[in-house]
């Protein structure tokens, strides 16, 4: 009985423990890619001159898909893909939420590279009385990286204990 009360317990708190790592490592990550949008932000009139050129040697730096976006939705440059093949991104969660608060978040499926990628887009300062888009954007996978190690280190301490807890019971 005791053994089943404490299997019960670890995977209550395993569960509490797995939910806060998941938010707390996609926080960190938006707030990684928040801070290289600041950075990139000075070098953002630069994309509209150069375009996919400029977007992929950033890309390298940022270590990140780097996408520029017309209020419009138009794709000015971007990293990955010719801009100029691109959809219209104006429906896009992260991109419609920057144009509205400023800055915009989601994760979600890239029907462009064809995988998940979690996407940060900030509003840039009007470049030519236009507004641009700067988003960036990882692979989930990067992200999921950190969480695995995180579940694996609970699931061999919670055996360990369980084991522990057993024979003391």
């Amino acid at each position: 009985t005791i053994a089943v009360l404490i299997a019960f317990s670890l995977g209550l708190v395993g569960v509490y423990l797995e939910r806060r790592e998941r938010a707390a490592l996609v926080d960190q990550a938006i707030a990684r890619l928040e801070a290289q949008a600041s950075l990139l932000s000075l070098e953002v009139t630069t994309s509209i001159s150069e375009g996919d050129a400029w977007a992929r040697r950033v890309s390298t730096r940022a270590k990140a898909r780097v996408t520029v976006i017309a209020a419009d939705g138009r794709v000015v440059a971007d990293s990955d893909e010719p801009s100029s093949h691109m959809e219209n991104h104006a429906d896009r969660p992260e991109v419609a939420a920057a144009l509205a608060e400023g800055t915009g978040h989601a994760v979600r499926f890239s029907r462009t590279v064809h995988r998940d990628l979690m996407y940060f887009a900030q509003v840039m300062p009007e470049v030519d009385g236009r507004r641009l888009v700067l988003r960036l954007a990882i692979p989930v996978g990067d992200v999921a990286h950190g969480f695995r190690q995180f579940r694996r280190d609970f699931l061999v301490i919670a055996l360990i204990s369980l084991a522990l807890a057993g024979g003391i019971a």
